[in-house]
């Protein structure tokens, strides 16, 4: 590197940091008084040494001394010489030329025909002769200045040398010895203070200068004046005045300061601190031991390097020691591809060696051109094992490619499977891909069900889910049945090993199988073309006990067919529980959230909301996210239900606010909310965009009813009653030509039904109402049982309607569908304004607007309101008070909680389970905004509805009533 290039240094212009200065001076004076001297300024890159020598010069110039200059370099030729440049040879006088017949470089007489040149000079005047990186400069060159210096006494001589110290070169030995002698002085120049970089920043930036942007330049810069210098230029380009605001725009600029300043802090840094600041960019943070390792520098060297890099703001402060991330790739850059390459193979070794995790080891494999060594592959199969990114799955998937080291067929069915696991929690594609490439790796039919199975839940909402039924159908056929396979026991009453070990393969075999029909089922569930054929499956099977992992993933799905087929609802719950019955970590993915959907669909609403929170408890790190955004979606879809409007959106929007692709139930969750508080056209864009995002939405058992249900409804709040009715009887036919019949799947049929009877035609509607109503005692649910009473009081007359519509209320009073027991309190109300029965009128409709305003849901409250002023009513004083917001359960819950009950009192007493007790009071404190129970409010106790004896559903309110 080049002689440092001198910048302005006020403060060494003003006087006010001069003492090196004065010192060169006052040596200059005595060697102009006929005493020969030798000054040496040593001192780190960018400290001012070279600033040092140009102004010494001019001061000497000024003064009538002859100053001759020259400034070494490390890539001079051989041949050039720093005396050359500052003294020509001079003849040899005839008395000495007998000596030698020539003078050659480094010899006597070449010293002589110098000195001779010198002395020519010393005669018209003081001379000096000055050599700036004198550290770069030949050998022979300073033993000739320092023979001239020594035959100089009583001359007027100066000889001012400068030296970098945190390189080497060839003038190092040299200029150690001529130091040692009486007539060679050193300075060596300190870095500035407070009260320097106060001038230096006066003069780039202007004033007044705040102390506190003081600090923290000279903890920048060290002090170092060449490095203050672009420092403060920096700043002056990005209009930063050095004043309080300064001080904070400093601190939040300063990493890209330090980045563009890189380049600069490379060049005065000594050796060890480069190698240590390269070590440590490589790896990002590192304890001494493995930069010791990785740089070659000492450990009592490693931490002054640190320390150094610590001032600069370099590495952030504490242990071990960590680079800012930004800073990384600029103190990297000026290696070249070959050597950083080299470097991170290195790297990676030294952090595997140290016991580094494996993601540390990948993080530097992952960047390598080629893994080429066994341990590499090792390392990238943990990371990704672990905690897979994108970048150590490519790394892995290049050595699937490498043909230069080819896998054996088993490592590279296990590394596909791997990578299947870690690709799935971003996208499915790619996961099926290598899935795929598993099984064609592999004979084993034991390794090729477990394959099938991971390609079934991964396919799950995907356009490959008939394929993976295929897969999963043919795996199924190829397993042995494991009935055939019994152990036998020996004639002394002790089991025979080979009868054990046949015995235990058999029990595999049938857990294995189990597994395999379960996802099979799973997957077909919520495919059109495949339920017909999965469900004919379904049917040959008998539900198992539950004791295995398998036998409670089958019983999960079979309650899902058992509540597509209607029921009975009590059954498909029983299977459900059945399934959900052991809290297991290792559960499958789809378990909890399919037997959580069927609970939900049979009212069950405790015991939905405690599996929907298992799987929203915190996941295994890395974990698939689809459950647990499934989970967000069916939860929304659960609380709007039970009238729960805010929580609803809380979760529909958790659920699309996320990284991955959140499932369709999650948009149409949120459409519904968004209908419920009157952002209709808002609800019909996130219906488009889900439309568009997913072609094959109309091949989805369970989100395609919904989707055609959600977007009827915003037709007919835009006034567009038949193309809703079209939506809706499009709905019907398409649940009919798969023979889904449980009419709580969507309620297409209530809103086809209303909007049917509104338009006159009447005919129609009786025949969905009669249709849904028989639907409706297979199932069997209040729910279900009370609004299909609202849809027959949509096509009756007379008084039959207004019975039809009390009877409904009985039903949902004892269900927890508050939002649709609001709805029929309105109809009921509408009804009987209509037969000028006024007061009965307003009574229905207070108690509408109060469930709605509960609920969350503005739009029904508002019509209500309306129609109540028609009515002669005046607006209810609503309790505003957040004990409003709790469901019954929530309600029950709180209140022998505040009466000192504990959790597993609590649950004894409402026969429900301690984690129930516990999420209800979670959801207790959050509605209440409390922290624990000993905040809990008084007058919790339960009131009643309408119909106290029947108030049993859970998350049923306790309105009040006037």
């Amino acid at each position: 590197m080049g002689t440092e290039q001198p910048i302005e240094d006020p403060v060494r212009r003003s006087g006010n940091h001069n003492t090196p200065l004065d010192t060169v001076l006052r040596h200059a004076a005595a060697a102009r008084s006929g005493r020969a001297r030798a000054v040496l300024v040593r001192g780190p890159a960018g400290i001012g040494r070279s600033h040092l020598l140009s102004t010494a010069c001019q001061r000497l110039r000024s003064t009538g001394v002859t100053v001759r200059t020259v400034a070494a370099k490390p890539d001079a030729p051989t041949a050039a010489r720093a005396v050359d440049a500052l003294l020509a040879p001079a003849p040899v006088p005839a008395t000495e030329t007998h000596r030698t017949p020539g003078a050659h470089q480094g010899t006597h007489d070449d010293w002589r025909r110098r000195q001779i040149s010198a002395l020519q000079l010393l005669a018209e005047g003081p001379l000096a002769l000055v050599i700036d990186d004198a550290q770069w400069s030949d050998e022979t060159s300073l033993r000739c200045l320092d023979f001239i210096l020594r035959r100089a006494a009583g001359l007027p001589f100066f000889l001012l040398l400068a030296q970098r110290t945190d390189v080497e070169g060839p003038g190092v030995s040299p200029l150690a010895e001529l130091l040692a002698q009486d007539r060679c002085s050193l300075v060596e120049p300190g870095p500035l203070g407070e009260s320097e970089t106060a001038l230096m920043t006066a003069h780039f930036l202007g004033g007044p200068v705040e102390g506190s942007f003081v600090r923290q330049c000279v903890e920048i810069s060290g002090g170092n004046p060449l490095l203050l210098g672009r420092l403060l230029a920096a700043l002056n380009a990005r209009g930063v005045r050095p004043d309080t605001e300064g001080t904070h725009r400093l601190g939040t600029l300063h990493e890209s300061v330090l980045t563009s300043l890189i380049p600069d802090f490379l060049a005065v840094w000594p050796p060890s601190v480069r190698h240590v600041a390269t070590a440590l960019a490589l790896v990002g943070r590192a304890a001494t031991d493995p930069l010791v390792a990785l740089s070659g520098v000492d450990s009592r060297r490693v931490e002054g390097a640190l320390d150094v890099l610590r001032r600069s703001e370099i590495v952030l402060p504490g242990s071990p020691a960590e680079m800012r991330n930004g800073l990384r790739e600029a103190v990297l850059a000026p290696l070249s591809e070959p050597g950083l390459q080299e470097l991170r193979a290195r790297a990676a070794r030294v952090l595997s060696d140290a016991g580094r995790p494996a993601t540390e080891v990948a993080a530097q494999l992952a960047l390598l051109e080629r893994i080429d060594r066994p341990w590499m592959l090792a390392v990238l199969r943990d990371a990704v094992a672990e905690e897979p990114n994108q970048a150590t799955v490519r790394a892995t998937g290049r050595v699937l490619r490498d043909e230069a080291h080819p896998l054996t067929d088993t490592e590279r069915k296990d590394v596909h499977v791997e990578l299947a696991a870690a690709t799935a929690r971003d996208a499915a594609a790619p996961a099926l891909w290598h899935l795929r490439q598993a099984l064609a790796a592999t004979d084993d039919l034991r390794e090729q069900a477990s394959i099938a199975v991971q390609y079934g839940r991964t396919a799950l909402g995907t356009n490959r889910t008939p394929e993976a039924v295929q897969i999963l159908g043919q795996v199924l056929d190829a397993l042995p049945d494991p009935a055939h396979i019994t152990g036998t026991t020996g004639t002394t009453g002790t089991t025979d090993i080979a009868g054990t070990m046949v015995g235990a393969r058999g029990a595999a075999d049938r857990e294995l199988r189990i597994t395999v029909e379960a996802a099979l089922l799973i997957t077909a569930v919520n495919d059109r073309s495949a339920l017909p054929a999965a469900r004919e499956r379904a049917a040959t099977l008998t539900p198992p006990s539950g004791h295995s992992p398998a036998e409670r993933q089958l019983l999960a799905v079979l309650s899902a067919f058992t509540a597509l087929d209607s029921g009975p609802a009590d059954r498909a719950a029983t299977l459900a529980r059945r399934a959900l019955r052991v809290e297991e970590p290792g559960s499958s993915d789809w378990t909890v959230p399919c037997s959580a959907t069927v609970l939900t669909l049979a009212d069950s609403i405790d015991e939905a909301l405690e599996a929907f929170d298992r799987v929203l408890s915190p996941s295994p790190p890395h974990r698939t996210p689809w459950p647990s955004l499934f989970a967000l979606a069916g939860r929304s879809l659960l609380l709007h239900g039970i009238g729960d409007v805010p929580g609803a959106a809380r979760d529909a929007r958790a659920a699309l606010a996320t990284t991955a692709t959140a499932p369709p139930l999650a948009h149409i969750a949120f459409a519904d909310v968004l209908l419920s508080q009157g952002e209709t056209r808002q609800a019909g864009k996130v219906l488009d965009q889900l439309a568009n995002a997913v072609p094959a939405l109309d091949q989805r058992v369970w989100e395609w009813p919904h989707y055609l249900h959600a977007k009827g409804r915003v037709l007919r709040d835009l006034g567009d009653a038949e193309g809703a009715l079209e939506l809706w009887q499009r709905c019907g036919r398409s649940l009919a030509e798969i023979d889904v019949i449980n009419p709580l799947v969507t309620t297409w049929w209530l809103s086809a039904t209303t909007t049917l009877a509104r338009l006159g035609r009447r005919s129609e509607a009786q025949d969905i109402a009669e249709q849904a109503h028989d639907r409706a005692q297979r199932w069997g649910t209040a729910r279900a049982l009370g609004l299909a009473k609202v849809a027959a009081a949509n096509v009756a007359e007379g008084t039959a309607r207004i019975d039809l519509l009390n009877e409904a209320l009985d039903l949902l009073d004892a269900s927890p569908a508050r939002l649709q027991r609001a709805a029929a309190e309105y109809r009921l109300g509408r009804e009987l304004l209509g037969r000028d029965d006024a007061p009965g009128a307003r009574r229905h409709l207070r108690r509408a607007i109060e469930l709605a305003t509960r609920c969350g849901c503005s739009v029904l409250g508002a019509r209500a309101r309306t129609l109540l002023v028609t009515a002669g009513g005046r607006m209810p004083q609503l309790a505003t008070a957040p004990l409003d917001s709790l469901t019954q359960s929530e309600r029950r819950v709180a209140a022998l909680a505040q009466r000192g009950a504990s959790n597993k009192k609590i649950a004894e007493t409402l026969f429900i389970t301690p984690r129930t007790v516990e999420m209800h009071l979670t959801n207790v404190y959050r509605k209440l905004g409390v922290r624990g129970r000993a905040a809990l409010p008084k007058g919790l106790t339960t009131t009643t509805g309408r119909t106290p004896a029947r108030h049993q559903g859970d998350g049923m309110p306790a309105p009040s009533h006037r």
